[in-house]
């Protein structure tokens, strides 16, 4: 499969919610070499910004109450204008609708037709095109029954939607995007999870298994996606690990 790039759907801004959100940065930093820095947003203060080497993709927020639930917060390029169109059209909401947020870019919060949030993205800096080895490059939704979003969401992106053996996927052209997965057991919600590239599935998962990780789907090789695996972080937010070149080479 192809290089992520700036089009729509690529996962280019990430946010961990998590009440232990330090020790889950702590393993991150550990598996991927992630380091955090400061930075002061008014009113909220000092947001930990998370960086894989040179490339800012993210912050870290300390959940509590109702937001204590651990996660990650997905935000996904596209055309923001297009999108809040098919939102709308779509039976979605979308809350205060384009916004700006600064020297960040433009940013759009919406939620589907079942209440599930997601965001999308203008970015003013663009990333990397090619993604480094650490940096989320994929992005699956889980739940029951969210294969039945997928002609939403398809819409949202302008991507062509396709049932697989798992629940759909979204793809722009030949290049698979966004998938999703029916879910046959309890989740507290439905919620986006982050695929960080690897180089090394079978041996990154064992180094975060070894510091803390959970296993909740083990290694296979998935047409269209690759060979990957997927987790829990010591936080309890789900992620997981993929390695895309495999995917030509497992068909």
């Amino acid at each position: 499969m192809g290089q992520n790039d700036v089009r729509a759907g690529r996962p280019v801004r990430l946010e961990l919610n998590a009440q232990r959100v330090t020790a889950a940065m702590d393993f991150y930093g550990a598996l991927f070499g992630w380091t955090c820095t400061p930075l002061h947003v008014a009113p909220w203060g000092s947001i930990p910004l998370i960086a894989n080497g040179d490339r800012v993709f993210g912050n870290q927020f300390m959940a509590m109450g109702a937001f204590a639930v651990a996660k990650w917060m997905i935000w996904f390029s596209g055309d923001l204008e297009l999108a809040e169109q098919a939102i709308k059209r779509g039976g979605g909401e979308t809350g205060r609708g384009i916004y700006s947020l600064g020297e960040l870019g433009q940013l759009l919060d919406a939620r589907d037709p079942a209440g599930n949030a997601f965001s999308l993205i203008r970015l003013r800096t663009h990333p990397p095109e090619h993604d480094s080895p650490g940096d989320p490059c994929l992005a699956e939704f889980w739940g029951p029954n969210v294969s039945d979003l997928a002609g939403f969401y398809a819409d949202v992106f302008g991507f062509q939607s396709a049932s697989t053996a798992r629940g759909a996927k979204l793809s722009d052209g030949e290049d698979p995007r966004l998938f999703f997965r029916d879910t046959e057991f309890d989740m507290p919600r439905p919620c986006w999870i982050p695929y960080f590239r690897s180089t090394s599935v079978g041996g990154d998962c064992e180094r975060a298994r070894r510091a803390g990780a959970i296993v909740q789907v083990h290694k296979e090789n998935v047409e269209d996606i690759g060979e990957l695996v997927v987790l829990a972080d010591p936080a309890g937010a789900f992620f997981g690990l993929v390695d895309p070149v495999r995917a030509s080479a497992s068909g």
